[in-house]
């Protein structure tokens, strides 16, 4: 005895709705004799009349109505496994979990998710915010689907590439001298009471090589541990600081103005992601448009703009 098959049991379940052969035929956009071959062919798989045809036209069976109560809940099963593929494939349906350091996650990603995500109403998301060190905790803990570093992994359970370039900008008081310029020194730094991130921070030893590739000392006045508090104090008019291009991204803060600086300092992002999983769909967009931003971002931090 064959097994049926999802064309039988539309054509029966489809019979059943409209009451004919003729009817069933037009919804399922075929023939009258192909609903008619569909219907005997059920029958046979199931072993039992479905229809009683002695009075001129279909009349379903006892049976037949009893097996309806399940062939219809099983096509309304698959009409959402439908709908969820087709959410899937254009990208309006799934998970991602995303882990990264703070001087991105406060801003520029929960924006930029929320751009993508805000007509997609079946998509989930979770950032999870961790130190450049702890991230790749969260990825072998599978507690997200991708990181974006400052530092790199050599996890052999992880895969690690370089994502993009994040550079350094100086933030001063809006009515410092410096911020007419268009592009600031670190010589016109040595002798300002600098605001650095803290000693634990990875850029402040590419910050401090960067002066004394000049022969001159980083000698910072106060420690903060992140670059928001760092700006939080130079716009209140204390000191300048040297932070990532990524603090100048979100609300304009009239106090603060972020320059280039003449001598690039710079530091890589790196994505890192399991090596033996692979990303969904979602998530790999939401990775190339994080990127995209920060490209965007870069560009316009770093420009020189007349004053």
């Amino acid at each position: 005895m064959a097994k049926a098959n999802i064309r039988q049991i539309e054509a029966f379940n489809a019979v059943m709705k409209v009451g004919s052969v003729t009817k069933a035929a037009e919804t399922l956009f075929v023939s009258q004799p192909a609903v008619t071959k569909l219907l005997k062919s059920f029958e046979e798989s199931c072993g039992f009349d479905l229809f009683s045809r002695s009075t001129g036209r279909l009349v379903p069976t006892p049976e037949a109505k009893q097996l309806y109560t399940e062939t219809h809940k099983l096509l309304a099963g698959v009409i959402r496994v439908e709908k969820t593929a087709r959410s899937i494939r254009n990208l309006e349906r799934g998970e991602v979990a995303l882990v990264a350091f703070p001087a991105i996650s406060m801003q520029l990603i929960p924006r930029e998710v929320a751009k993508l995500i805000k007509t997609r109403e079946g998509v989930n998301f979770t950032l999870l915010t961790r130190t450049s060190r702890s991230i790749e905790d969260a990825l072998i803990t599978r507690s997200a689907d991708f990181g974006l570093s400052l530092v790199p992994s050599d996890n052999p359970a992880l895969k690690c590439e370089k994502y993009a370039e994040l550079s350094m900008v100086c933030g001063l008081p809006s009515d410092h001298p410096l911020a007419d310029n268009n592009v600031v020194s670190l010589k016109d730094l040595q002798e300002a009471p600098l605001v650095a991130l803290g000693r634990d921070d990875l850029s402040f030893s590419i910050i401090s090589s960067a002066f004394s590739r000049l022969g001159i000392s980083m000698r910072p006045v106060a420690e903060v541990q992140m670059s928001e508090a760092a700006c939080a104090m130079v716009s209140a008019g204390y000191g300048v600081t040297i932070v990532s291009s990524l603090a100048s991204f979100g609300p304009w803060d009239e106090g603060i103005t972020f320059r280039p600086l003449l001598e690039p300092i710079k530091s890589t992002i790196w994505l890192v992601t399991p090596k033996f999983a692979e990303l969904s769909k979602i998530a790999s967009e939401l990775m190339e448009t994080i990127r995209i931003a920060i490209l965007q971002h870069e560009e316009s931090a770093t420009s020189i703009h007349k004053i």
